[in-house]
């Protein structure tokens, strides 16, 4: 069976580095991708991606540009922001294109909330 994978992009390493624990430890069996901007994101992702957690605030496009362009060329895709602050009228936005929101810093018991729906 092929393995899910998840698609981690936030400009900051450490960052990236406690999603990576989080899922090292509780999901080994999900594929992680990284990206520390929305440029390699896109470059990166395939069809495999099945979630996206997606930093908001990066240098170049944001987490819901980011967002709707990964949701575009993979609509199966579930797509995540984390973010510590949004304003109302992003997090509307983001709503009504069917976006999750995760708080930073991630809490290891939201990860495993979300991937309770791809079993």
């Amino acid at each position: 069976m092929e393995k899910n994978s998840v698609l981690i992009v936030d400009d900051s390493s450490l960052a990236r580095m406690m999603v990576r624990k989080i899922f090292a430890t509780r999901f080994p069996d999900w594929k992680l991708i990284e990206a520390k901007d929305g440029d390699e994101a896109l470059s990166l992702t395939s069809d495999e991606v099945r979630l996206a957690l997606v930093d908001f605030n990066m240098p170049g496009m944001n987490g819901i540009e980011l967002a709707e362009r990964l949701m575009a060329c993979n609509p199966r895709i579930s797509v995540y922001l984390v973010t510590a602050n949004i304003q109302e009228r992003m997090h509307q936005r983001a709503e009504s294109m069917g976006i999750g929101f995760i708080k930073k810093p991630i809490a290891e018991n939201k990860i495993a909330e979300i991937l309770r729906s791809f079993v």
